[in-house]
C-alpha cells in the first residue's frame, strides 16, 4: 500500500493524538465508539496515548492511516460516514464482524480506496451508487451479507476491476456483460438471485482464476470459449439453469482444481475424453444432470481427482476398470445411476477411499472380499441396488466404518453377530432385504444412531441387550416376525427419540417402563398383538410428538394424563378395543395435527372445550364410534381442518352455520348419523372441499344451487337421506366430480340438460331406494341426451309407467271382451231356456186340451167331424 502511495519518507513521531494525526484519530475514535471497541476482541493501545498508528491493526504511511484491518475483531454496530474522513485509507478491512445498518454512502469520497472487505456481517442495503467515484478501487467484497439491490451500472463500466465477491447476499438482476470486460481474477456471484446469459467472453483468458456463480438463476450455454481460461482453478456453475453440453474444449482447463456442474438439470450429452487432459483436477460433481453415455476409459488419467460425484444422472455401462487406477480418490458416488455389472475387486487398490455410494443402481453380484480386508472405508451404501449373497463377516474389518447401507437388496443369511467389532458405527440400514433369523444380542455392544431392520424375514424375540446401544436414536423394526414382548429394558434407551416396532407379531402389554424414556418424540406399536391397557405412565413422556397405537387390541380408557402431552400432533388409537370418553385434559395438545379414534367403543360428545383449542388440527376421525350429541358451534375455531370424519355415529342435530367458515376442509363425511335440518347454502364457503358424505342421514329440504360453485369437489354422497326438489342445473359446472350418487331420496322433475357436461364422472347413482319399499327419486322423462354412461341406469317416471299402462289396458279390454262374450252367452243361454220352457208349456196345454175334449166325448156323445175334426154335436160345446 506503500508503495501505491509513492516513495515517501516514513516519520514515526511519538506524539500524541490530540497533537499529531487529530482528524485521522478523532475518526478512529468515533469507529471504535460506535462498534462497541470495548467488547472487541484485541484492542490494544486504541483511545491511548499511543499515536494511532501504533494502535492494533491500524497501518500509516507518511502519519497518515492507509489500511483498517478488524477482520474477526468482534466489532458490533455501524460504520460512521465519519470514514470518509480518512482521505489515504486505501484497504477497510471489517469482514467477518456483527456489523449492521448499511454501507455509508461518503465512502464514495474515498479515491484512494483500492480494497473493501465486509463479507461476513449483517450489512443491508444497497451498494451505494457514489462508489462509482472509487477509481481505483479494485476489490469489493460484500460476500454473506444481507446487501441486495443490483451492481451499480457505473462500478460496472468505470473499469480496472480485479475482484468482486457478492456470493451469499442479497444481490439481484442480471449478470452484468460488461463487467467481463475487466481484468478480472476473481468473480463469486454464487447463492444469489442473480439471472441473465451467460456470455461467451468469461473475462481475459490469462487472468480469471476463480467464477463461482452457483445456486442463481443464471442461464445460457457453457460457451467454448471457456477453454481459453488457462489460469483458471475453481469453476462452480452448480444448479444454475446452464443447458447444453459440456464443450470437448473443457479439456484446455489444465490448471483446473474444481469443477462442478452438479444439479443443472439442463446439461446433457456425455462426457467428453478430454477430460484426460485435466490431470489436476481433484473434485468433480456432475450430480443431477442429465448427462448419459458411459464412463470413458480416459477418466483413468485423471489421477489427482480425490472427488468424483455421477450420482443421479443417466451414466450407464459396466463399472470400468479404470476407477480402480484412481488411487487418490477419497469420495466416489455413483448412486442412482444406470451403472451395472458387478463390484470389482480392482477397487481395493483405491487404499485411500473413505466414501462409497453405488446405492439405487442395478449393480449385482456380491460385496468382494478384497474390498472388506484392504479398504478403510468410512460410508459405504450399496441400497436400493441388486446385490445378492449373505453378509460376509470380513466386514467386521472395515475398522473406521461409520455408515453401512445395505437396505433393498438382494442380499440374505442371517444378521453376523461381528458387526458388534464395528465401535466407529451410527448407521446401520438393512431394511427391504432378506435378511432372516434373529437380532444378535451381540449388538447391544454397538454405539450406533440409527438402526432399521424393517420389512425383512427378521423373527425370534427382541433382545433386552438392545438397550446398551448407545446413544441410539432411531429404532425401526417394522413389517418382520419379530414375537414376544416388548422388553421393559428399553426404557433405559435414554437418548432415544424414534421407537417404531410397528406390523409385527408383538404381544404383551406397553411396558409402563418407557415413560422414562424423557426424550422420545415417536412410539410406533399400530398393527401389532399388543394388549391391555394404555399406562398412565406415558403421560410423563412430555417429549411426544406421535403416538401410534392403532390397530392393537388395546383396551379400556385414554388416560387422564394425556393432558400433560402438550407437544403431541399426532395421537391414533383407531381400531382398538378403546372405550370410554374423549378426555377434557386433550384441550391442553394446542399442537395436536391428527386425532383418530375411529372404530373404537369411544362414546360421549365431541368436547367443546377442546376443539376450541385445536386450532392446528388437520385430521379429526372419530366415525364408528359411539359419539352422541351436536356439533359444537367452536368447531368453527377448527381453521387448518382438512379432514373431518364423524359417519357412523349418533351424532344428531343440525350443521351449525360456523362450519361453513372451514375454507381448508377437504373431505367432510357425517354420513350414517342422526343429522338433521337442511343444507345451508353457505356451503359455498367450504371452497377447498374435495369430498362430501351426509349419506343415509336425516338432511331434508333441497340441493343448494350453490354446489355449482364448488369447483374443486369430486365427491358428493347423499344418497339415503330425505332430500328433495329438483336437481339444480349449477351442477354440471363440476366437471371434476367423479362420484355422485343421490339414490333413496327424493328428488323429483327433470334432469337438467347440463349434466352431459359432467365427463369425470366415474360412479353415478341417481335411481334406486336405500331398502326394500324406501324413498326413490322420481325424475321425469325424457332423459337429457349425452348423459354420462355411468348414468345410463338412471330410471324415469314416463319410462316405468308406460309399459304398466299398456298392460293395464290390454288387461282392462280384456276383461271387457270377455265379460261381452260372458254375457252373449248368457243372452243366448236365457233365450234358449225361455224357448224350451214355451215349448214345454205349450205341448202341455196342448196334451191337457185333447185330454179334456177326449172325456168331454165320451160324456156328451158322437162325435161330428167339421174341417176334419170331430167335435161334439152340442152346439154350447162349441
Amino acid at each position: 500500500a506503500v508503495l501505491m502511495l509513492g516513495p515517501q519518507v516514513l516519520v514515526s513521531l511519538l506524539l500524541a493524538p490530540c497533537v499529531w494525526g487529530a482528524a485521522d484519530c478523532e475518526t478512529l475514535e468515533t469507529l471504535f465508539l460506535m462498534t462497541s471497541g470495548s467488547a472487541w476482541l484485541n484492542s490494544t493501545n486504541w483511545l491511548s496515548s499511543e499515536p494511532c498508528c501504533n494502535w492494533h491493526r491500524i497501518t500509516c504511511s507518511n502519519d497518515e492511516v492507509i489500511r483498517i484491518d478488524l477482520a474477526s475483531n468482534g466489532l458490533i454496530g455501524t460504520l460512521p460516514d465519519e470514514l470518509s474522513r480518512l482521505p489515504f485509507l486505501v484497504d477497510l478491512v471489517l469482514e467477518h464482524n456483527a456489523l449492521s445498518g448499511t454501507l455509508p454512502p461518503q465512502l464514495g469520497k474515498l479515491s484512494n480506496m483500492r480494497q473493501l472487505f465486509a463479507g461476513g456481517t449483517r450489512l443491508s442495503g444497497v451498494i451505494p451508487h457514489d462508489l462509482q467515484r472509487n477509481k481505483l478501487l479494485r476489490l469489493l467484497d460484500l460476500s454473506s451479507t444481507s446487501v441486495s439491490g443490483t451492481l451499480p451500472e457505473q462500478y460496472v463500466q468505470k473499469g480496472g476491476i480485479h475482484h468482486v465477491n457478492l456470493g451469499f447476499s442479497g444481490i439481484s438482476g442480471y449478470l452484468p456483460e460488461q463487467l467481463f470486460l475487466n481484468p478480472l481474477d476473481y468473480l463469486n456471484f454464487g447463492m444469489t438471485s442473480l439471472s441473465g446469459i451467460l456470455p461467451e467472453l468469461l473475462g481475459k483468458p490469462d487472468q480469471l482464476d476463480h467464477f463461482y456463480i452457483e445456486h442463481t438463476k443464471v442461464s445460457g450455454t457453457i460457451p467454448s470459449g471457456v477453454g481459453a481460461l488457462s489460469r483458471i482453478y475453481d469453476l462452480d456453475l452448480e444448479k444454475t439453469s446452464i443447458s447444453g453440453s459440456i464443450p470437448q474444449q473443457i479439456g484446455g482447463l489444465t490448471r483446473l482444481d474444481y469443477l462442478h456442474f452438479g444439479k443443472c438439470t439442463g446439461i446433457s450429452g456425455t462426457l467428453p475424453p478430454t477430460l484426460r487432459a485435466l490431470t489436476r483436477l481433484d473434485y468433480l460433481n456432475i450430480e443431477r444432470t442429465t448427462i448419459s453415455g458411459t464412463l470413458p476409459p480416459e477418466i483413468e488419467t485423471m489421477t489427482a481427482m480425490d472427488f468424483f460425484n455421477t450420482g443421479e444422472t443417466q451414466i450407464s455401462g459396466t463399472l470400468p476398470t479404470a476407477l480402480g487406477r484412481l488411487k487418490g480418490l477419497d469420495i466416489l458416488y455413483l448412486d442412482n445411476t444406470k451403472i451395472s455389472g458387478t463390484l470389482l475387486p480392482e477397487f481395493a487398490n483405491i487404499t485411500g477411499l473413505d466414501f462409497f455410494k453405488l446405492g439405487g443402481t442395478p449393480i449385482s453380484g456380491t460385496l468382494p472380499d478384497e474390498l472388506l480386508e484392504r479398504l478403510d472405508l468410512d460410508s459405504l451404501h450399496v441400497g436400493h441396488s441388486k446385490l445378492s449373497g449373505s453378509i460376509s463377516t470380513k466386514i467386521s474389518k472395515l475398522g473406521s466404518l461409520d455408515y453401512l447401507n445395505l437396505g433393498q437388496t438382494s442380499i440374505t443369511g442371517t444378521l453376523p453377530a461381528q458387526l458388534s467389532k464395528l465401535r466407529d458405527l451410527d448407521y446401520l440400514s438393512l431394511d427391504g432385504s432378506a435378511i432372516s433369523g434373529t437380532v444378535p444380542r451381540q449388538w447391544g455392544s454397538l454405539e450406533l444412531d440409527l438402526l432399521c431392520l424393517n420389512t425383512t424375514l427378521l423373527s425370534g424375540t427382541l433382545p433386552p441387550e438392545l438397550r446398551h446401544i448407545s446413544p441410539l436414536k432411531f429404532l425401526y423394526l417394522e413389517e418382520n416376525y419379530i414375537s414376544g414382548t416388548l422388553p421393559a429394558q428399553y426404557g433405559k434407551l435414554d437418548d432415544i427419540d424414534f421407537l417404531s416396532i410397528d406390523n409385527t407379531l408383538l404381544s404383551g402389554t406397553v411396558p409402563p417402563q418407557l415413560s422414562k424414556l424423557e426424550k422420545l418424540k415417536d412410539l410406533d406399536l399400530d398393527y401389532t398383538r399388543l394388549s391391555g391397557t394404555i399406562p398412565d405412565e406415558l403421560g410423563q413422556c412430555t417429549s411426544f410428538y406421535e403416538l401410534d397405537l392403532d390397530d392393537t387390541r388395546i383396551s379400556g380408557t385414554i388416560p387422564a394424563s394425556f393432558a400433560k402431552l402438550g407437544r403431541l400432533y399426532d395421537l391414533e388409537i383407531d381400531t382398538t378395543k378403546l372405550s370410554g370418553t374423549i378426555p377434557w385434559g386433550l384441550n391442553h395438545m394446542k399442537r395436536l395435527s391428527s386425532l383418530t379414534l375411529f372404530n373404537t367403543s369411544i362414546s360421549g360428545t365431541l368436547p367443546a372445550k377442546a376443539i376450541d383449542n385445536w386450532e392446528r388440527l388437520r385430521t379429526l376421525a372419530l366415525y364408528e364410534t359411539s359419539l352422541s350429541g351436536t356439533l359444537p358451534e367452536t368447531v368453527e375455531d377448527l381453521e387448518r381442518i382438512q379432514r373431518l370424519l364423524l359417519g357412523n355415529t349418533l351424532i344428531s342435530g343440525s350443521l351449525p352455520q360456523e362450519i361453513m367458515e372451514l375454507s381448508r376442509l377437504e373431505v367432510f363425511s357425517m354420513k350414517s348419523t342422526v343429522l338433521s335440518g337442511t343444507i345451508p347454502s353457505d356451503v359455498v364457503k367450504m371452497d377447498g372441499i374435495v369430498d362430501i358424505s351426509f349419506g343415509n342421514s336425516q338432511l331434508s329440504g333441497t340441493l343448494p344451487t350453490q354446489f355449482g360453485e364448488m369447483k374443486n369437489i369430486k365427491g358428493i354422497k347423499l344418497e339415503g337421506a330425505q332430500l328433495s326438489g329438483t336437481l339444480p342445473p349449477e351442477m354440471a359446472q363440476l366437471t371434476a366430480l367423479d362420484t355422485l350418487t343421490l339414490r333413496g331420496n327424493r328428488f323429483s322433475g327433470s334432469v337438467p340438460a347440463t349434466f352431459m357436461g359432467m365427463v369425470a364422472l366415474e360412479t353415478c347413482e341417481l335411481s334406486g331406494s336405500r331398502s326394500t319399499g324406501g324413498a326413490s327419486n322420481m325424475f321425469t322423462c325424457p332423459l337429457p341426451k349425452g348423459m354420462p354412461e355411468v348414468c345410463a341406469a338412471v330410471k324415469c317416471v314416463g319410462e316405468e309407467m308406460q309399459p304398466m299402462a299398456l298392460i293395464f289396458v290390454a288387461v282392462i279390454l280384456f276383461v271387457s271382451a270377455m265379460c261381452c262374450v260372458y254375457c252373449l252367452v248368457r243372452f243366448w243361454q236365457h233365450q234358449i231356456r225361455r224357448k224350451i220352457k214355451l215349448l214345454n208349456e205349450v205341448t202341455n196345454t196342448s196334451a191337457t186340451v185333447m185330454n179334456d175334449l177326449r172325456d168331454h166325448q165320451q160324456a156328451a156323445g158322437p162325435m161330428v167331424p167339421v174341417d176334419g175334426n170331430s167335435i161334439n154335436g152340442n152346439c154350447s160345446g162349441a
